[in-house]
């Protein structure tokens, strides 16, 4: 049974807190001071294993006296249930943990995804040929908690250790403990299909990975950079909300046959309904221009078929504004709002181009 249940840290607006990885950091502090377990399982709580034996494979790895000074971690792939038959969403997350991992093999392994994963603790202090000493022995590796979880000291070191302050002039998420920040990477289309549909995937479901990452491109990614500008900047922002779980019969129904869910009122949508208008808009006045001779086929070929393929892209979108008719059809104010700063931004960029 767990010796630690939850851990509330302390959180400031003058000390960044680093979101999931200065959590865990916290976390992996708390526990060291109460039970220095030398295993630490990082699972996201709407997540399960769906075997019995995963903690005894893990063991295999970590305890094995010829590898665990070499093995930081075992990593679990996540699997959803229910996942339709063209995977609309990019549930798979099949260049994270089929593709990307064959290609890490030879390069100490595939990456933690942030769940469903198994370390040593004596990973998050340094290499296996150089360990980095924390700022206090209760936090080493190696030390051996010999005090009841209800001791007094063993409480106020807890609480200590979880402050929003505690990092400041430590080594935490930059030699110790999870890392802060992250990169993103790109690729190529051409060798993205070619490596999807070799991993046992589909053109469809390629298509539909590609379609998401595109969307998060325009919504999440897009308010991402915003917030972190705002708070920059010292200005509040909405901050991260919890969504339901709840899968509910009808939505079921609408997935299987590969309708994508847009009820909820949300300005995520957008941007995305602004892309979708620019680009029907431009396609149409490309056209135009062709019929009136005011530019050739040939020259205007290359912008046609990109706005092709962003429209391609939107089809979910036409139709969640025009001919849906169920419930997670856009919401009343998403089309109008989209339309007007659609049509604005075109002006503004006919305006400014144009020669």
């Amino acid at each position: 049974m767990s010796n630690l249940i939850y851990v509330s840290r302390e959180k400031s607006r003058t000390s960044p807190h680093h979101f999931k990885a200065g959590a865990l950091n916290a976390l992996l502090r708390v526990s060291a001071i109460m039970t220095n377990a030398p295993i630490v399982l990082t699972l996201d709580c709407d997540m399960y294993s769906n075997n019995p034996d995963t903690p005894l494979r893990t063991l295999c790895y970590l305890s094995d006296p010829k590898l665990r000074s070499k093995v930081g971690y075992v990593q679990f792939p996540q699997r959803f249930q229910g996942i339709n038959k063209t995977d609309i969403y990019a549930s798979e997350f099949r260049y994270l943990f089929i593709i990307n991992p064959c290609g890490f093999d030879g390069l100490l392994g595939p990456n933690y995804v942030g769940t469903g994963c198994f370390f040593s603790r004596r990973a998050f202090f340094g290499g296996p040929s150089e360990l980095l000493p924390p700022e206090i022995p209760q936090l080493h590796p190696n030390n051996v908690v010999d005090k009841p979880l209800q001791n007094p000291e063993v409480l106020e070191l807890a609480n200590h250790v979880a402050s929003c302050n505690y990092e400041n002039n430590t080594t935490w998420g930059y030699k110790m403990g999870v890392r802060y920040g992250s990169l993103v990477e790109d690729y190529f289309t051409g060798e993205e299909l070619v490596e999807f549909v070799l991993s046992g995937g589909t053109f469809l479901k390629w298509w539909n990975n590609q379609r998401m990452w595109m969307i998060r491109g325009l919504s999440s990614s897009t308010f991402g950079f915003v917030e972190y500008f705002l708070k920059t900047l010292a200005i509040s922002t909405h901050g991260f909300n919890v969504t339901s779980k709840v899968l509910h019969e009808d939505q079921s129904k609408r997935y299987e046959q590969g309708m994508m869910e847009f009820g909820v009122s949300s300005p995520f949508f957008v941007p995305l309904t602004v892309a979708a208008i620019v680009n029907l808009t431009a396609l149409a006045w490309g056209h135009v221009e062709i019929f009136r001779g005011g530019g050739s086929l040939e020259g205007l070929f290359v912008q046609i078929f990109i706005v092709g393929f962003g429209i391609v892209n939107c089809i979910p979108i036409y139709e969640a504004m025009i001919s849906r008719n169920d419930k997670r059809k856009f919401p009343t104010k998403t089309s109008p709002v989209s339309t007007i700063l659609a049509f604005a931004l075109y002006a503004a960029a006919y305006v400014t181009l144009r020669n």
